[in-house]
């Protein structure tokens, strides 16, 4: 046989035993039991977080040139508003101006939004959108991730909500009052109906819309998502004044980051028409010492602040200029022998300062009834005094035209039905 192919046939039978060598040397290495690994499945797609609206807007700090919106988000958000004037132009038409929810320079994150609307014009209504992205990365200044923008809707039939600043050149002003609604969401429902109808300048709550405040779902769940549906819907604002109850609660010292004021303080002033406006704060019932605040109690201290602020307002020639002058006060003023701490000390405090500054009229809560008091007949006042129950609203409509000036207040139930009556003219 030929020597190079015995040397092939040679070579062809020693690799095919190495093979088989390799081959079974592998195979007895693996276990009889281990499983076959799979393949990794793919990764799922990025899904990013959806950021939206969660209760609200609701508009306050109105006055002639400025506005303040509010509302939370269903996540941490970056937020401002878009503003456009009430001219019948498409909101797309131009790029509207934005105004941030920001503070002391930086653009705050978070849920809950407070975005202050400036430079506007006297007596004007406005348009305006909510506009958030969402934070997906906060890790401060390493690496801050905005989602994509997300807006309340403005096209398609859906128009955006609206507000119309004060304006001290008119010669009426109209407005409602609600008080001790103490989380009867629905008891504010009833007494909301017809809003949009109105023709309202704005609504006021007069104190213990809830009655203690532990939370923010507390105030949302109790009144302000309704109010979100109904009074800014109708394109109203809305003035808070403190009653004894909003000072109680883990979240009492949160409650102005919900409703700003112009002062800063829980005791503010505005003007709208013929009518100069005094947000009263009453601070607590019971001495500050009382058991039940646990030594955290100041109100006496904080009515004495008030009460020089107090001072310097009636003294004002902004005050003195009004034709007519309302008092929005959420406890009354004080019977020497019935009323409790917090009203005498208030009364004490407020009362001299307001006999004879000219206050056509006081609108009081606090007794959850109706009462009405003459001048003279409550507190050692100048003034008559309109006390609202707990489950009606005042309907209020002031107006000064040709030198004369009146007042009407109805007292009107939740069906609707106006069960009291009163006119004060000047």
């Amino acid at each position: 046989m030929n020597s190079k192919l015995i040397f092939s046939v040679a070579l062809f039978f020693a690799l095919g035993h190495f093979v088989g060598l390799t081959k079974a040397s592998a195979q007895a290495s693996v276990p009889a039991s281990a499983p076959v690994q799979a393949e990794a499945p793919a990764a799922a797609p990025f899904k990013e977080p959806s950021v939206r609206l969660a209760v609200g807007p609701w508009v306050t700090r109105v006055t002639e040139n400025e506005f303040t919106v509010l509302w939370t988000t269903n996540m941490d958000a970056a937020a401002w508003v878009e503003v456009a004037p009430d001219d019948g132009t498409h909101w797309y038409k131009e790029d509207r101006p934005k105004f941030y929810d920001s503070y002391i320079g930086r653009r705050r994150l978070g849920k809950l939004h407070s975005v202050r609307v400036t430079g506007l014009k006297p007596g004007t209504k406005y348009r305006y959108r909510l506009m958030q992205q969402a934070v997906l990365e906060n890790s401060g200044r390493t690496r801050v991730i905005l989602g994509e923008g997300w807006g309340t809707p403005v096209i398609s039939g859906k128009e955006p909500y609206s507000v119309r600043t004060l304006d001290s050149s008119k010669d009426s002003a109209s407005f409602w009052v609600v008080n001790d609604i103490h989380e009867r969401d629905s008891v504010f429902r009833n007494l909301m109906k017809g809003i949009d109808k109105a023709k309202l300048d704005f609504v006021v709550f007069n104190g213990d819309m809830t009655t203690q405040i532990e939370n923010e779902g507390q105030m949302m769940d109790g009144y302000l998502r309704s109010a979100s549906k109904t009074i800014s819907a109708a394109g109203v604002p809305i003035f808070y004044n403190r009653g004894n109850h909003e000072n109680r609660g883990v979240y009492a010292d949160r409650l102005l980051d919900y409703f700003p004021t112009t002062t800063g303080e829980c005791w503010y002033a505005f003007r709208e028409g013929p009518v100069y406006f005094l947000m009263l704060d009453c601070g607590e019932d019971k001495p500050d010492d009382d058991i039940r605040y646990y030594g955290l109690s100041v109100s006496q201290e904080y009515r004495e602040q008030e009460a020089e602020w107090l001072k310097k307002i009636v003294s004002s020639q902004e005050y003195k200029a009004a034709p007519l002058h309302v008092v929005i006060y959420h406890m009354v003023p004080a019977d020497p022998k019935t009323s409790w701490y917090g009203e005498q000390q208030a009364s004490k405090l407020f009362m001299p300062i307001l006999n004879g500054t000219g206050v056509d009229v006081m609108l009081c809560g606090h007794y959850h009834k109706y009462s009405f008091f003459k001048a003279g007949e409550r507190g050692d006042t100048d003034f008559p005094v309109v006390v609202n129950s707990n489950s009606d609203k005042l309907s209020v409509r002031c107006s000064y035209t040709g030198g004369k000036g009146k007042i009407d207040v109805d007292v009107v139930d939740q069906s609707g039905k106006v069960i009291h009556s009163h006119h004060f003219t000047r």
